[in-house]
C-alpha cells in the first residue's frame, strides 16, 4: 500500500474516532446522528452544487443507491448500540470487519488472502472473544453466544454486517468512478461520499422524526448543535477520504489499516470515560490493530 494512501486512512482514523466519541457521548446518540445528518445533507448539496453530480456515470448510481441505503441504516443501528453498550465494548465488534471483508472480497471483487490475512483474521476473533471473556473458558463462549443473541448487543453485530456490505458496495462504485474520470481522484472520492450520504441521512431522519418525538428531537438538536457540526465535519473528513483510497488500494487493505481507530476509542472508553474490564478492553483493542496491522501488510 501507497505511503500516501496509509497517511489519508491514518487521517480518517482520528476523524472516525472523533465522530463515533461524540455520538456515544451525546444525551440521545440517534438524535445526534440525525442532525450530523442534516449538516452533512447541507453540505452535500453546497458541494454538488459547485463540484456538478452530473459527471457521475450512469452506470455507478445503482452502487450510490445501494451504499446510501447500507449507510442510513448503519447509522441508525451503531448509535442504538451505543445506547445500550459501552464504546469500549460496542466499537471493536462493530470495527471488526476485516474479518470478513477478505472472505466476501475474494470471490466478489478477486482479491485475494495471504498466510498474513489469515492470522489476522484469526487474532481479530480472539480479540472478540477476549472481549466476553470474564475467565472461564467455556463460560467465554457461552458469554459471546447471548450477546449475539441478546436484543441490545445484537445491534453492534448488525452495525458489523452493515461495515462489511457497504464496504464492498463503496469499493465497487469507486473503481467504476476512477475508470470513467481518473483525473478527477479526489472530487470522486467526495462526490460519491455526498451522494450517498444524501441519501443515508434522508432516511435516517425520516425513519427518526416518525417513531419519536420531533419536539424531543430538536431539544436536543438546540442543546448540542455545536457537536452535530464537529460530528458531521468528523464524518466528512473520515469517510471523504476513504471513498478517495478505495479508488487506488484493495478494499481489504483499507478496511484493515483503517481499524487503528479502533484502539483510539477503546482507551478513550477505558481512560477517559472510566468504562469497566480496562486491561481486558484495551487488550482486545490492541490485538485489533496488531492484527490489521498484518492484514495490511504485504511481504
Amino acid at each position: 500500500m501507497a505511503s500516501t494512501s496509509i497517511g489519508l486512512i491514518l487521517l480518517s482514523c482520528l476523524f472516525h474516532a472523533l465522530w463515533n466519541i461524540l455520538t456515544q457521548t451525546s444525551k440521545n446518540s440517534n438524535y445526534l446522528s440525525g442532525l450530523k445528518g442534516v449538516v452533512i445533507m447541507v453540505g452535500a448539496i453546497l458541494f454538488l452544487a459547485t463540484s456538478g453530480s452530473t459527471t457521475v456515470p450512469d452506470e455507478m448510481w445503482g452502487w450510490i443507491a445501494a451504499s446510501g441505503v447500507l449507510h442510513g441504516v448503519y447509522i441508525l443501528s451503531l448509535s442504538k448500540a451505543y445506547q445500550t453498550q459501552d464504546i469500549s465494548y460496542v466499537y471493536p465488534i462493530a470495527r471488526s470487519a476485516p474479518v470478513f471483508v477478505p472472505v466476501f472480497a475474494w470471490f466478489l471483487l478477486e482479491e485475494r488472502l495471504s498466510f498474513s490475512a489469515m492470522t489476522a483474521i484469526v487474532l481479530i476473533l480472539l480479540a472478540i472473544y477476549i472481549l466476553h471473556f470474564d475467565g472461564h473458558l467455556i463460560r467465554g463462549f457461552r458469554n459471546l453466544w447471548d450477546a449475539i443473541l441478546h436484543k441490545d448487543m445484537r445491534w453492534a453485530f448488525i452495525t458489523l454486517g452493515l461495515v462489511v456490505s457497504y464496504s464492498l458496495v463503496d469499493k465497487r462504485g469507486m473503481e467504476i468512478f476512477i475508470a470513467a474520470r481518473p483525473d478527477h481522484a479526489m472530487q470522486n472520492g467526495f462526490v460519491f461520499f455526498f451522494l450517498e450520504a444524501l441519501i443515508g441521512f434522508t432516511l435516517c431522519n425520516l425513519y427518526l422524526f416518525s417513531v419519536h418525538s420531533p419536539r424531543e428531537i430538536i431539544s436536543v438538536w438546540k442543546a448540542e448543535w455545536g457537536r452535530g457540526l464537529v460530528a458531521a465535519l468528523a464524518t466528512v473528513g473520515s469517510y471523504g477520504l476513504i471513498c478517495v483510497v478505495l479508488q487506488f488500494e484493495d478494499v481489504s487493505q483499507v478496511v484493515a489499516v483503517r481499524q487503528v481507530s479502533v484502539l483510539m476509542v477503546v482507551l478513550w472508553g477505558v481512560l477517559k470515560m472510566k468504562e469497566s474490564f480496562g486491561p481486558q478492553r484495551v487488550l482486545a483493542g490492541i490485538l485489533v490493530v496488531f492484527g490489521v496491522g498484518l492484514m495490511g501488510w504485504k511481504p
